[in-house]
C-alpha cells in the first residue's frame, strides 16, 4: 500500500545527511534491507511507546519513519531525495511519475523549514463554502501537523490509527461485488499515489456508509449498513466523497446534469447528496462527542477509459450544472487536491473526525 513520505518538516540540511534521516530514527542504515527494517521497526516501536517510557512523538516519528520505509515506492522515493544536493528542486510531474514533492500548498520535504512537531490546539472553523464553488489553495497543507487532540492522549483514536494513512477495505460481494471491487481498490490505489503522497495530513476512508451505525439487541454497536459512498478523503475540515465509473469511449462530453459517451446518455452517482448526508451523519457524532464542527464538503467522479490512461477519456463540459464535472483521471486527482488543500486547517489532523469516519466504516482493518 502507498503512503506518504511523512516526515514534510525536516530540515533540507537533514536531508542531506543521515544524521537525522528516517534511517535513523529507525537505528539503521539506507542500505538496510527490507527485513532489516521491519526488525529495527518493531524494536523502536516498543522502546518508543508510552505504556513503556517513551513518548507519544517519539512512538509517532518511529511510526512515522516506518510509513515510508516501510513501502518500496516511498522508501525510493526518499532515497532519491536523499542523494539530491542540498537546495535542488525536487519537483516532478504527479500525473505521469508519481508524487511531487516541494510544490507550493501540496507539501514537501522542505515545506514550511519547521523540524517535525506535534501541537495541541482545540480551535474549530466555521463551513467556509463548498466544492461547487471555486476555491484557492490556502497554502497551509505544506505545513507541520497539528494534532487535536495532541499525541499525549490516547483517545479518541489510538496513535497507530492516527498515523494510518487508508482506512477500511472493501467486500468481494455485495455492495461492490465483482467488477466494481476491482474498481474501487484501484481507484483507492490511485488516491494514495495521487492524493495521499501530495497532503500529508490526508486520510482515506473505503466503503464508508452515509448513515449512523445502529445497536443490537444488547445495545452494542454493529458495522454500519445501508447506502455508502466508495472513498472519502478527509484533510482538516474539508470532505471529499470520491467515485470512479469506467467511461467506454475516449471522449465524452457533459452538459451538467448527465454523461454522455459512446452514444449513451449515463446518469452519474450523486456525489452531491450523498456527501451532504454523510456530514450530518458526522457533525451529529461530533457533537454528541462534545465537539462543533462544520465541515467543508467537496466531490469528484473520476472517469477511467479502457485503455488505462491518466489523460483519458477527455470530458467536453457543455453546460454548468450543480455538480463538479466527470474528469480523467489526471485532472480529477488535480480537482481532489485542490479541494482538501483549500481549508485554512489543511494541516490540522482532528482525531475526533477520524475516529468518526472510522465508525463509518462497512469493512474496517486495522
Amino acid at each position: 500500500m502507498s503512503t506518504i513520505l511523512r516526515f514534510w518538516g525536516y530540515r533540507e540540511s537533514s536531508m542531506s545527511s543521515h544524521s537525522e534521516d528516517l534511517y535513523s530514527v529507525l537505528g539503521i542504515g539506507p542500505d538496510a534491507d527490507a527485513q532489516a527494517v521491519r526488525a529495527a521497526y518493531r524494536k523502536q516501536a516498543r522502546r518508543a511507546h508510552p505504556d513503556a517510557g517513551g513518548t507519544a512523538e517519539e512512538f509517532h516519528e518511529v511510526q512515522s519513519a516506518w510509513e515510508v520505509l516501510g513501502d518500496e515506492a516511498a522508501r525510493a522515493a526518499y532515497d532519491r531525495k536523499l542523494r539530491q544536493p542540498q537546495g535542488a528542486g525536487a519537483e516532478e510531474d504527479s500525473e505521469n511519475d508519481g508524487p511531487t514533492y516541494g510544490r507550493p500548498g501540496f507539501g514537501g520535504f522542505g515545506g514550511s523549514g519547521a523540524a517535525f512537531r506535534t501541537t495541541a490546539s482545540g480551535s474549530t472553523s466555521a463551513r467556509s463554502g463548498s466544492a461547487d464553488s471555486a476555491r484557492t489553495p490556502s497554502g497551509t497543507a505544506h505545513l507541520a501537523p497539528i494534532y487535536i487532540p495532541d499525541l499525549s492522549r490516547p483517545e479518541p483514536l489510538s496513535l497507530p490509527l492516527t498515523s494510518q494513512r487508508t482506512h477500511g477495505r472493501f467486500a468481494s460481494k455485495g455492495l461492490f461485488g465483482g467488477g466494481r471491487t476491482r474498481r474501487a481498490e484501484r481507484m483507492a490505489a490511485l488516491l494514495e499515489k495521487h492524493v495521499l503522497a501530495e497532503l500529508p495530513t490526508a486520510r482515506l476512508f473505503n466503503a464508508v456508509a452515509l448513515e449512523p451505525a445502529g445497536k443490537d439487541r444488547r445495545g452494542a454497536s454493529r458495522p454500519p449498513r445501508g447506502p455508502a459512498v466508495d472513498h472519502v478523503l478527509v484533510c482538516g475540515d474539508t470532505l471529499v466523497v470520491v467515485s470512479s465509473l469506467e467511461v467506454p469511449a475516449a471522449a465524452a462530453s457533459w452538459d451538467g446534469h448527465r454523461l454522455h459517451a459512446a452514444g449513451r446518455s449515463l446518469t452519474l452517482p450523486d456525489l452531491t447528496g450523498d456527501s451532504r448526508l454523510l456530514r450530518a451523519t458526522l457533525e451529529a457524532a461530533m457533537r454528541d462527542a462534545g465537539r462543533e464542527t462544520s465541515l467543508n464538503l467537496g466531490q469528484q467522479l473520476v472517469l477511467h477509459s479502457p485503455d488505462g490512461g491518466m489523460q483519458s477519456p477527455v470530458v467536453e463540459s457543455r453546460g454548468a450544472g450543480i455538480a463538479r464535472a466527470p474528469l480523467a483521471p489526471a485532472r480529477a486527482f488535480r480537482s481532489i487536491r485542490e479541494q482538501l488543500a483549500a481549508s485554512a486547517q489543511a494541516n490540522v489532523i482532528d482525531r475526533h473526525l477520524l475516529a468518526a469516519l472510522r465508525r463509518q466504516l462497512q469493512h474496517p482493518f486495522e
